[in-house]
């Protein structure tokens, strides 16, 4: 064993002691996901699989290029429009993932002299983007509440052409909660700030329509400088990321951002299976209705078993557990109950708010959900 194995042994060792180890697993078939983030099944609906078959028979199962290159297909165009008519922006472009659409946004729009105001929750991708403008030169600060966030603001020092940027999730993924949108808004018009919102989790789950947080608010885009970013990956069951907002955005982006410049296009076979469950979305609302049937649900049943959860607008229900160690045990002992729902451990959450994120789906039948409550009642002593 070399000395750099060993002391990466040491290292896991170390992290195994403290219940943060990690392994990959494959999860059988047969046993309930509650850790997906396909919302409303739509990775599994035969017409999106269809779909994405029927792409690659038309173009071919991958890009071969960057969209620059000689990757930019007409399913790009079309999945690309088919995003903005969704959103209701005037443009849209497609990323290879979410973490690469926030990567690119963040550290191409924040300048040497600007200012990020990152939420202290925000996905791990959008604070990697912030500490990648930092390392360019931009301030970064954190805020833990709008009062917080206010102070910042009023603190903050710029000279004429220097940029606000706030920078939060619609969701916070590990909670479930939902940004305070319209006090953002109320601070954007009035620091005149830049809001980029990632509305990854929100996408297909909140609004009347599943448009996302903006809609689940009743705001209006244009009131603000808005960049507005979501993924492919979770409630539309496919892959990838992508970006909406004004198509001078859209050119700057194909013409700075190196996440997109320098990488192949987005697979046809995702586009095609994108746009079919954009379809769906739309033309299936009672799959909405299902999913905060399903999620109200669960929540009832946690909190009657003296579980700590709170119903929230999204599918996403934290159970707080404590420690580590105690979530993985809970975790494990339910896998064996024929449930999936893995814990969440530091780095991801802070130290000692260890728990189980429980991912409702519209796609869970009423026996589904039966069969969960008997997985907790049987692993409820190792909470």
């Amino acid at each position: 064993m070399s000395r750099l194995d060993e002391q990466l042994q040491t290292e896991l060792a170390q992290r195994e002691a403290n219940g943060l180890r990690r392994k990959l697993r494959a999860i059988p078939h047969r046993v309930l996901d509650l850790a997906s983030n396909d919302y409303l099944g739509l990775s599994q609906d035969a017409r999106v699989i269809d779909a994405a078959i029927e792409a690659a028979k038309t173009f071919g199962t991958g890009a071969r290029a960057s969209r620059l290159v000689s990757g930019n297909l007409p399913i790009h165009l079309q999945l690309e429009s088919e995003l903005a008519r969704f959103k209701k922006t005037e443009s849209a472009l497609l990323f290879s993932s979410g973490y690469a659409a926030n990567l690119a946004v963040v550290s191409i729009l924040a300048r040497a002299n600007d200012t990020i105001f990152c939420d202290k929750r925000n996905h791990a991708s959008l604070v990697d983007a912030c500490k990648s403008a930092q390392q360019n030169g931009a301030t970064v600060r954190y805020f833990g509440s709008i009062a917080k966030l206010r102070q910042l603001l009023q603190s903050s020092t710029r000279n004429a052409d220097a940029r606000r940027i706030i920078v939060s999730d619609g969701v916070f993924s590990m909670d479930g909660d939902v940004c305070d949108l319209p006090q953002l808004f109320a601070l954007c018009r009035e620091f005149d700030a830049i809001l980029i919102l990632d509305d990854a989790h929100a996408t297909g789950t909140l609004g009347a329509s599943g448009r996302g947080t903006i809609e689940h608010f009743g705001l209006k885009k244009d009131e603000i400088s808005l960049v507005e970013i979501g993924t492919l990956s979770k409630a539309l069951g496919a892959q990838g990321g992508f970006v909406c907002g004004s198509k001078t955005l859209v050119d700057f982006l194909t013409n700075a951002a190196r996440p997109f410049i320098y990488s192949t296009a987005l697979s046809p076979m995702l586009c095609g299976a994108a746009l079919e469950a954009l379809r769906v979305l739309e033309s299936e609302p009672q799959r909405l209705c299902r999913l905060r049937e399903v999620t109200s649900q669960f929540a009832s049943g946690l909190r009657a078993l003296g579980l700590q959860v709170q119903l929230q607008p999204s599918p996403i229900l934290s159970v707080q557990l404590g420690d580590a160690k105690s979530a993985v045990a809970f975790s494990e002992k339910l896998l064996e109950l024929g449930v999936w729902c893995p814990a969440i451990r530091p780095p991801t959450v802070p130290i000692g708010t260890s728990r189980l994120r429980v991912a409702a789906s519209s796609e869970l039948t009423d026996a589904d959900i039966s069969r969960v409550s008997g997985a907790l009642i049987g692993a409820r002593p190792f909470a």
